[in-house]
């Protein structure tokens, strides 16, 4: 049995994605580097990496942050899970940048990002929080529908 195998027998939901994103942790050598993992971990990791950062500053924050370069990865990753209420509440604000892709230089989104009303966040980050995808049980679904690529 893997390691995976063992953190999905976890009686949480919590606990189980704690112990996945671990597991998946120990790959990464090097902040926001991913090139060890695989298209599965990745998509894990790109959930969690938004979770992470909406939980703690909303879309804004994401998007000021290191994390907002991998905005199109993040949107496939809830786009392959089947979280596509997310998805379409990420892609809305791509819309806002007036320009797709949006660019991987921080210091080029963070000028785009300082013309940005706050309230423009406001409604997204409501959107986000309100929205009925169960994420958690979503990304557990596909962990499970692909245990072979993990570990």
């Amino acid at each position: 049995m893997t390691s995976t195998e063992i953190a999905l027998l976890l009686n949480n939901d919590s606990e189980k994605i704690i112990r996945i994103g671990e597991i998946i942790g120990k790959k990464i050598k090097k902040r926001d580097n991913f090139e060890e993992l695989n298209e599965f971990e990745k998509t894990f990791i790109y959930i969690d990496i938004f979770e992470n950062h909406t939980t703690d500053g909303g879309f804004k924050t994401f998007f000021w942050d290191s994390a907002g370069q991998f905005s199109h990865e993040i949107l496939e990753a809830y786009e392959r899970i089947g979280a596509y209420k997310t998805a379409s509440i990420i892609y809305d604000a791509f819309l806002l940048f007036k320009e797709i892709p949006i660019p991987k230089d921080l210091d080029l989104r963070r000028s785009i990002l300082s013309n940005f009303k706050s309230e423009v966040w406001n409604t997204l980050d409501q959107e986000f929080y309100d929205c009925s995808d169960n994420v958690v049980l979503l990304i557990l679904d596909f962990i499970k529908n692909n245990t072979k690529y993990f570990d």
